[in-house]
């Protein structure tokens, strides 16, 4: 006969001293700690911090309560989670009335002078927006990406990592719906304008429903979720996180090596040959290219590209994209898009530029794709020629030793001080009359092209890719160059964005727009038109990409 074990149970609350059993210094005063994104360790700690200073700590909310003291939440969020745990409606006093639902920054200052000091405004949490603004909010969320502004920096980024964790995971997993659910939930709470207090918000929200919705209430009440936690900690979550961060190694691979008994780097030691050129150059650099790359350092990039590429066509155009030019400090490569408007100066030139660089002692590894002829409307796959490489970057850090100009010197042995740091950076050369599409596709970020391309398909009934945009009704023959067709067919405006750049949508025009308009020149299609001076203040972005009713 087998024993079932018992199920342990979770530790109840921690229970501090009773009020009678310590003598209190201040009578008018009865201080209640707030748990939630406090803790029950710190908050233990506070509260016999607080009774050794003779104050008045209750473990559970009561009329008696004179100061709530809170950390890292709002007063709308102290409310409901007291209401919650007590099932008592609180109405806060202010800095006059009983009882004062405070910052922490209060208790700091009473326990410094051992003594409660004055509650003043500052010390107070303020309510926050109100409920019909939050409504009339949530009521405005579009639900493509393409049509909501995302800004770098928003207000619900513990909820917003979580779910993007299980949306790695599904991934790692091969569920493409899971992954496309936490993504498009991720991003609609991205988009909201305040910081979310109940999981009542989210339930008008496109996408945030099942068991994003679970996710999401379950940080808002507890913190944290245990499911995503779970996740994290597992072993297959973190070998394939590891094996996938390598440079040419994709999920379907990581997948197989893990099958195979692979769980870190060090495992890979036992398929020798089985590595391909590109992940052996990624296992050699590896260090390097976890490593961030700086908007500093991009701009490094830039320069060494640049040089290589006008040593053999002048007045080539050359773009920086992805995030960098989103709008972004760091970012895991440095992406290029060059194009000329005579396209036969085109011919040839990327290899001879990597040829160039390469001779410098500059390109540890590099691997060229050439252009596809068979690309289609129908086909999202981006056909341009490409080049895969990784450049020894010359340090840029004061502190270590400037490169040679002509020559940097190759040094594998990590041990040694290098005056190189590795980075990836892609090559991407495509046709002048394709260069604003490709400018949109490779600008990102990979879920904005993605609802872009949706909502194209489903709603205007056209197809999107780098190449160009495609009428389907007319059998994919039409290639759109005009930007003000384009814009039509979407309803799409341009406008300026603010001072924090998007995260979505930011498209750099380089001193034109990204379909072909500046105030000095007219609509630039195909042609020998020569392209205009570059302008960093010239910054667009899609806006209001609105479906017709």
């Amino acid at each position: 006969m087998s024993f079932i074990p018992l199920k342990r149970r979770r530790a109840g609350p921690v229970s501090e001293e009773p009020l009678d059993s310590l003598q209190s210094l201040f009578p008018d005063v009865c201080l209640f700690l707030v748990e939630r994104r406090m803790g029950s360790a710190r908050r233990k700690f506070l509260t016999g911090l607080a009774q050794k200073k003779g104050f008045c700590v209750t473990p559970q909310f009561s009329d008696q309560v004179t100061h709530v003291v809170s950390e890292q939440n709002s007063c709308s969020e102290v409310l409901l989670w007291i209401e919650r745990q007590s099932g008592q409606k609180v109405q806060p006093g202010g800095a006059e009335m009983t009882p004062h639902i405070l910052d922490i920054t209060w208790f700091t200052e009473s326990m410094s002078l051992g003594k409660p000091v004055k509650v003043e405004p500052r010390h107070c949490l303020g309510v926050s927006d109100s409920s019909v603004s939050r409504d009339k909010a949530t009521q405005e969320i579009p639900a493509y990406g393409c049509q909501r502004r995302t800004p770098l920096h928003h207000h619900n980024k513990e909820i917003t990592d979580a779910l993007e964790i299980l949306a790695l995971s599904a991934s790692f997993q091969g569920s493409e719906a899971r992954f496309l659910g936490f993504t498009r939930a991720s991003s609609v709470l991205k988009s909201l304008p305040f910081r979310l207090q109940s999981v009542e918000e989210v339930k008008d929200l496109p996408w945030c429903g099942g068991h994003s919705q679970t996710v999401i209430q379950e940080i808002l009440e507890d913190g944290v979720c245990r499911e995503v936690e779970t996740v994290k900690n597992s072993e297959h979550f973190q070998s394939m996180k590891a094996l996938t961060s390598i440079f040419g190694v994709g999920i379907r691979t990581a997948d197989k090596w893990y099958r195979d008994g692979v769980r870190s780097l060090s495992d890979l030691n036992n398929l020798g040959g089985k590595l391909t050129a590109e992940q052996k150059a990624g296992l050699l650099h590896y260090t390097d290219l976890q490593q961030s790359v700086t908007r500093e350092e991009a701009g490094t990039v830039e320069q060494l590209i640049k040089g290589a590429l006008q040593s053999f066509v002048p007045d080539v155009r050359v773009t920086m994209t992805g995030g960098f030019r989103r709008g972004k400090q760091e970012g895991h490569d440095v992406d290029f898009l060059i194009t000329h408007p005579d396209e036969e100066a085109l011919n040839g030139l990327l290899r001879k530029a990597v040829a160039w660089l390469d001779g410098k002692g500059s390109v540890l590894y590099y691997h060229v794709r050439a252009r596809s002829q068979n690309f289609s409307g129908s086909n999202t796959m981006d056909g341009h020629e490409t080049c895969y490489s990784i450049i020894a970057l010359p340090n840029v850090c004061p502190e270590k030793p400037s490169p040679d100009a002509e020559k940097i010197e190759p040094d594998l042995d990590k041990n040694s001080l290098r005056n190189w740091k590795a980075v990836r950076v892609d090559l991407v050369v495509c046709p002048y009359s394709e260069y604003f599409y490709a400018l949109l596709g490779w600008t990102g970020s990979k879920h904005f092209e993605r609802e872009l391309r949706r909502f194209s398909l489903h709603v205007k009934k056209m197809s999107l890719n780098s190449h160009g945009l495609f009428d389907i009704q007319k059998n994919a023959t039409t290639l759109l160059h005009r930007r003000r067709r384009y814009l039509h067919i979407l309803d799409s405006h341009m406008c300026r964005p603010p001072r924090e750049t998007p995260d979505h949508r930011t498209i750099e025009a380089s001193g034109i727009d990204p379909f072909g308009h500046t105030a000095a020149h007219k609509p630039l299609h195909m042609g020998k038109a020569t392209p205009p001076a570059n302008n960093a203040d010239s910054m667009y972005m899609l806006k209001s990409i609105k479906p017709q009713q």
